[in-house]
């Protein structure tokens, strides 16, 4: 697998894509950074285009991106508005393309939630819409759309890994797939042989440790290797984003080298099980 890391967890500021950081996360032992899309969507194309610069010129490339919808625009119920949330779509999407990142994930827990005045069926049911939109204008820029499982106590919508596959499969479409996010689905309390079920709608991965969601020393990477060792048998190899805080959102302690040199080996079977 690809290691790579989600800058904006530790970002300075609610703008701050976490560029600057890019240099340690390569020292980190990291392969790719992960953006955030509605802070992106934030720039102007004149400030977008020196961070798409920037970016050709930094030693890491962007291969995914989260937070896609931007919580302004809502997706479910009265709020929802057509024209403005298919615009905003198209051009975030064109964004991401020129960023070069291959993969979306469809997070956005203000922007998906269900209002109180809608039933759960109906809100599932605009859910779907608005992602065979998606599905269709990502696919035109090779983009893979990843829908998350967010636990409940950040959204009221697909708040599982198996909802959230659930959902791929019957959108049915080439470019959509389920994230597999192990802080959501530890907080969820889901069992891990639906890793093994799922496997092949498995388009991305993120990781945190569950308590805090931080950045793993050692100790805690090694007490997570058995996950680590259900998901290196996976099909699935590609892209696997740490999305932790570190301590004090600094990215300078370089102890984090031996967990992140420790969680690629477990993942690419250089590590027995322990």
């Amino acid at each position: 697998m690809v290691l790579g890391i989600c800058t904006n967890m530790n970002a300075r500021s609610p703008l701050d894509l976490g560029l600057d950081q890019v240099p340690y996360c390569r020292e980190l032992g990291l392969e790719y950074v992960e953006f955030s899309v509605d802070r992106i969507m934030a720039y102007s194309d004149t400030r977008f285009e020196a961070l798409r610069k920037a970016l050709s010129e930094s030693p890491l490339p962007c291969l995914a991106c989260n937070n896609f919808i931007d919580p302004g625009v809502r997706l479910v119920g009265n709020e929802y508005d057509q024209p403005r949330s298919e615009a905003y779509i198209v051009r975030a999407l064109e964004r991401i393309s020129a960023l070069g990142a291959r993969k979306v994930v469809f997070g956005s827990a203000k922007a998906r939630s269900i209002p109180s005045y809608v039933s759960a069926e109906e809100g599932r049911k605009q859910i779907l819409e608005r992602l065979r939109f998606i599905a269709g204008a990502a696919e035109k820029h090779g983009i893979e759309v990843e829908i998350e499982h967010l636990n409940r106590t950040e959204c009221n919508v697909i708040n599982t890994f198996e909802e959230s596959v659930a959902i791929a499969k019957e959108l049915n479409r080439p470019n959509v797939k389920s994230i597999f996010d192990s802080y959501h689905f530890e907080v969820s309390g889901e069992r891990t042989e639906l890793i093994r079920q799922n496997e092949a709608w498995i388009g991305h991965m993120h990781f945190a440790c569950t308590m805090g969601r931080h950045m793993p020393d050692l100790e805690d990477a090694k007490s997570m290797t058995p996950l680590f060792s259900i998901l290196r048998d996976c099909t699935y190899d590609d892209t696997f984003s740490i999305e932790a805080y570190f301590p004090n959102h600094e990215m300078d302690d370089l102890s984090f080298q031996a967990p992140v040199a420790y969680i690629r080996d477990i993942l690419n079977g250089k590590k027995e099980q322990l």
